[in-house]
């Protein structure tokens, strides 16, 4: 790229040295864990190319700086850091034994210690960084940028006395200040110099400035000459004769003669002329010269101040000196600092830049903004305790330590790259152990600190200021990753009773904490004007209705501004509550209680005390004459009365509490009896969906299909459901139960619950996520394969891949019982370790054509038979022929060889499919043909069903059955 580079460059080679060893001591950490090769390029290829191509991309922003040696520091370190981690992943594994060794390793040191600790698993450790983190975010504000490199200067004892007693008997210690007067003719600056001059004198004369040379006092200006000859004239002009005959009449005196003062009379009456520099070579080489700037566009003169070097007297100075026009004020010290402050402002640049940069590289690679994010969050608080703790030791950001924490922003990256990997892994497979991860962070900021943080005992102010951020920044970002990243993922991923169904993502998040916020200030407005309609006189009825509509249009509000969630409100008789009910409802999550004062500001709720008293809608639930659920049904029945003599219905939740599954459980027969008693009708409410978007044990809401729907009223004095009011409690709850059922089978559909299959795969890798989406998309959701196969049965899924089918139909119906097999071990673990695998679900890795099936009612070939030669394909059907239950089914989904036109499109499908690493094969693809299935269901009596619903592919499905239904 350059044929030279500079020696700061080569110098910062020995601080690359760490990064560059960090990618040796990954590889040799997880050898050391699982002795096998193939395994650690599996497992670490994509984070350390991943981390090479980020920490670059750091380094490389370096060429964004207005300073060359940087600009080469940026180019060497990147290539430095790309050629350490392509060797690390090339080369080192070559030298490893390929095998596994008998011989065990014993794990049970301080590193291995300190790397199974479970760091997230501290509640007081992850409070306790958030908290320090707070604080040192205030305290960031009070760290400076010294531009002033002297105080990055060594200087010993014995060299600080002697400056003293130097200073003590000579000038030379002194400040040195230039004042330069430009022009643009030598002429023009002369003249202005002497103007300056004279300013000079008076600030010397001050006291402000200790000593000057000034060119004015040696050479003027052609106008000062001129001014100059002509007082020299006027001057004698008076006092030549005089003079002369004064030096002739003593010099007799003294026996001189009358001729001897010629000389001097000659000099008196000579014209003197205007005199350049070059007519006095002399005077011109010894002083002018070295005092002025001459160039073709500009010309100067340059004026040497001394000033006391103590910060006042300067500062004193150059108030002062900033005052005179038309002139410079050059000061090494002065111009350091102001290229120390170009850089701060390029690094303010740089930082952006390879935050940026960073972002985008860790976005594409792993395909999710929210790991993106959550991967640098270590690294910004890492960042917030480095300055923190600078304000704190009271040091100050300079040129050294600030390239230096470019190199901990690139190790911190890392570190994050390699624990979110093994996090990832876990997530995928079910490994469960990230140690061998942590074992390599530990050692790698081990040898760092070794390397650089020594340098905390230099004497060298600079090389002490390098070794203090690097101890700070690395045990800062370790520290933090271990405890932070691994938590906030866990929270994402899981909640207090396992595996979320769908895990958090941004956008769900975002909807999470907007309604969070709008409930509490909703709350608190509510509570305020509860207080206010208190005070203000008036119709105590009417106020409280004004009320009651308000708090339904809030909760309306609440419900309706996550848009990304459908809201479908049945309501076939036109319910409109002017005729007071019991209102009843199966109770799912606390968006119940929303969705039930939203439909109408006539219904109050029957609440638990703990809401009942809650200090931030407490006050206000009380003033909606909200009851609690525990001064007893007696008590209740008669503060109803009034409040249904007005018009007002109530709302009870029979169940009593909310529960995960979304289950109806026993009902209370509180709300029947309260209805038996005030002679109301009930009114039941079925809610579906609220189980999903907000679940009892976990509190964050996710987006989701919302279903309310109204069921005729019940009018229990006549007695439909039993006499007495247990018996219209479990009459009334088991026609809860079955309309229940019948929302589920209506909107549970392999549309509604194909975000939950995705949502199982986002953080599996981007390549996964997008062949899931992509395949879902191409199977219609497997609406075919869930319109085929009973809602009671048992399943063989042969070659289920990741489960995508397997997934779909047992969550569509809790009736199916499913077993599915594939031969990829990798697709198998993938699978077995999503959380919406339920027991009703095995999953095997075994091969087909080898494995022994179980009796079954529908076996599935899903895009799997031309994997297999011919006469396997032949032998698995039959096989399954053998094992299927009597009035059984045989799916097969798979291509007809003979519709050669479409049938490109297919081979063109299985080309990508198995070339680009999404499915593995043994055999050479060979594709069945309808005449092949023909001839199986003609031998052995089947009937035989070909569906073809594709255009592009010849893929088609074939059903064959034994003629005996299934009932």
């Amino acid at each position: 790229f350059q044929s030279e580079v500079s020696a700061i460059s080569l110098g910062i080679g020995s601080v690359l040295l760490g990064i560059s060893l960090d990618y040796a001591l990954h590889i040799f950490s997880h050898y050391r864990k699982h002795q096998d090769v193939k395994l650690l390029l599996k497992d670490l290829s994509t984070p350390v190319v991943l981390s090479g191509i980020t920490t670059a991309g750091a380094f490389l922003s370096l060429r964004f700086v207005n300073s060359q040696a940087l600009n080469d520091l940026g180019l060497f370190a990147a290539v430095a850091v790309l050629a350490a981690a392509l060797f690390s992943l090339i080369v080192l594994p070559h030298l490893l034994p390929g095998k596994k060794s008998d011989k065990k390793l014993k794990k049970n040191g301080l590193i291995d210690r300190l790397a199974v600790y479970h760091y997230s698993g501290n509640k007081f450790l992850s409070y306790g960084i958030l908290l320090l983190t707070i604080i040192f975010l205030f305290l960031s504000r009070n760290v400076s940028f010294d531009a002033d490199l002297m105080k990055s200067n060594y200087m010993s004892s014995e060299l600080q006395l002697a400056e003293k007693n130097l200073n003590k008997v000579t000038s030379l210690s002194k400040k040195t200040i230039y004042l330069v007067t430009p022009g643009k003719q030598i002429n023009n600056a002369l003249t202005l110099n002497e103007k300056v001059a004279e300013q000079i004198v008076k600030l010397k004369s001050d006291g402000v400035i200790q000593d000057a040379s000034v060119i004015s006092d040696i050479f003027h200006s052609t106008n000062g000459q001129n001014d100059a000859i002509k007082r020299w004239e006027e001057f004698w002009l008076a006092r030549k004769e005089k003079v002369l005959n004064d030096l002739i009449i003593a010099g007799k005196k003294y026996k001189f003669k009358a001729s001897a003062f010629s000389s001097f009379s000659d000099l008196l009456d000579k014209k003197f002329q205007v005199a350049s520099s070059g007519e006095l070579p002399i005077l011109s080489e010894l002083f002018f010269e070295n005092f002025t700037i001459r160039t073709d566009t500009l010309s100067a003169v340059i004026n040497i101040l001394k000033v006391n070097s103590n910060e006042t007297e300067i500062n004193k100075a150059y108030e002062a000196l900033e005052k005179i026009p038309d002139t410079w004020i050059i000061d090494k010290r002065l111009i350091t600092s102001e290229f120390m402050n170009i850089l701060k402002s390029n690094f303010d640049k740089l930082i952006l830049i390879s935050i940026s940069l960073v972002f985008l590289i860790l976005l594409l690679a792993y395909g999710r903004i929210e790991l993106t994010i959550i991967t640098m969050i270590p690294v910004f608080f890492s960042w917030i305790w480095v300055v923190g703790i600078m304000a704190l030791l009271g040091i100050s950001f300079n040129i050294f330590n600030i390239i230096i924490l470019t190199f901990i922003f690139g190790l911190g990256i890392d570190y994050s790259i390699f624990i979110m990997r093994g996090l990832l892994q876990d997530y995928k497979y079910g490994h469960g152990d990230i140690s061998s991860y942590k074992v390599s962070v530990i050692i790698s900021g081990i040898t760092t600190l070794l390397g650089i943080g020594v340098l905390i005992f230099a004497r060298h102010p600079a090389l002490r200021s390098i070794a203090t951020m690097s101890i700070i920044g690395i045990l800062s970002v370790i520290f933090i990753t271990f405890t932070l990243l691994p938590a906030i993922f866990k929270w994402m991923m899981t909640y207090k009773k396992g595996k979320r169904s769908r895990p958090v993502t941004l956008l769900d998040f975002i909807f999470s904490i907007a309604s969070l916020i709008v409930f509490v200030g909703g709350s608190l407005i509510m509570t305020l004007f509860s207080f206010i309609l208190r005070l203000i006189p008036g119709n105590k009825k009417k106020k409280k209705y004004i009320f009651h509509v308000l708090f339904s249009k809030l909760t309306w509000f609440l419900i309706y501004m996550n848009f990304f969630s459908p809201k479908r409100i049945i309501n076939p008789d036109r319910e409109d509550y002017k005729k007071p009910a019991m209102v009843i409802a199966n109770h799912q999550s606390h968006v119940d209680l929303m969705l039930m004062m939203l439909l109408s500001p006539k219904v109050l709720v029957l609440t638990n005390r703990k809401n009942y008293t809650h200090p931030f809608y407490g006050k206000a639930l009380q003033y909606a004459d909200f009851l609690p659920s525990d001064i007893g049904y007696e008590e209740i029945g008669e503060d109803l009365k009034n409040l249904i003599a007005d018009g007002y219905s109530f709302m009870i939740f029979p169940e009593g509490h909310r529960n995960d599954d979304g289950t109806i459980r026993r009902f209370h027969k509180g709300a029947f009896y309260l209805a038996e008693k005030l002679e109301i009708d009930i009114l039941p409410i079925i809610i579906h969906g609220q189980n999903q978007s907000l679940k009892k044990s976990e509190f964050f809401l996710k987006r989701g299909s919302l279903t309310t729907k109204f069921l005729p009223r019940i009018d229990l004095s006549k007695k439909e459901y039993g006499e007495t009011i247990r018996e219209q409690t479990k009459g009334i709850n088991a026609i809860f139960r079955k309309e229940y059922a019948a929302v589920r089978n209506e909107f549970e559909t392999p549309d509604y619950w194909a975000d939950y299959i995705i949502k199982n795969f986002i953080y599996k890798g981007p390549v996964l996520e997008w062949y899931t989406r992509t395949k879902l998309k191409i199977e219609d959701n497997y609406k075919i394969f869930n319109d085929l196969v009973p809602r009671k049965c048992t399943i063989t899924d042969l070659g289920c891949g990741y489960g995508y089918l397997a997934f779909m139909l047992s969550l569509i119906s809790e009736e199916r019982v499913i077993k599915a097999i594939d031969y990829d071990e990798e697709k198998i673990a993938v699978a077995n370790n999503c959380a919406i695998k339920n027991d009703r679900i095995s999953f095997l890795t075994d091969d087909i054509t080898d494995m022994d099936f179980e009796a079954s009612d529908v076996f599935i070939f899903n895009d799997v038979l031309h994997y297999l030669p011919k006469n396997l394909q032949i032998e698995t059907i039959e096989k399954c022929i053998q094992k299927m239950n009597p009035g059984g089914l045989i799916i097969i989904r798979d291509s007809d060889k003979d519709l050669q036109k479409r049938h490109q499109g297919t081979r063109l499908s299985e080309f990508f499919s198995t070339n680009f690493g999404f499915n593995k094969k043994e055999h050479k693809l060979e594709f069945v043909s309808r005449k092949m299935i023909m001839e199986i269901a003609r031998k052995h009596s089947f009937n035989l069903e070909i569906m073809d619903n594709t255009k592009i592919t010849s893929n088609l499905v074939y059903i064959l059955n034994n003629k005996i239904k299934l009932p």
